[in-house]
């Protein structure tokens, strides 16, 4: 008797399932979090620039204002918020014969991986425009 337990192997692939499965749950959708935390920067980078170029038209434009047309053009985009979203606006001036306007913006978000403690992420973008 056993020996026929010893020798039993029934059950075996449910165990073995049972010992992968949360480590790769968290890796599938760790993996998700990451490559949607990467999209949205990218987005809020790609609407910095977007963006900007209405500062070369207009150098007196404030932060708040460039701010509201990068969340127009993410909305329905990204998870970006007002809230999650900094926007500023200085004056380059390391080149007194070319003045540049810097726009940066700082984009904050969340990594929630399962099992795992939540990872706060920052993202910074920064683009130069020339002034008038």
């Amino acid at each position: 008797m056993r020996r026929r337990l010893l020798r039993e192997v029934s059950g075996a692939t449910a165990l073995e399932f049972a010992m992968i499965a949360p480590p790769l749950i968290m890796m599938l959708v760790g993996g998700l979090q990451l490559g949607w935390a990467l999209h949205c920067a990218a987005s809020v980078r790609w609407a910095l620039e977007t963006s900007a170029r209405n500062l070369m038209i207009d150098p007196t434009e404030s932060a708040s204002t460039l701010k509201s047309a990068m969340l127009s053009a993410l909305s329905g985009r990204t998870n970006a918020t007002a809230s999650a979203l900094t926007v500023t606006i200085n004056q380059d001036t390391s080149n007194p014969a070319k003045t540049m306007l810097v726009a940066t913006s700082v984009y904050s978000t969340t990594l929630v991986i399962p099992f795992v403690t939540n990872q706060p992420l920052t993202f910074t973008s920064v683009t130069s425009v020339p002034s008038p």
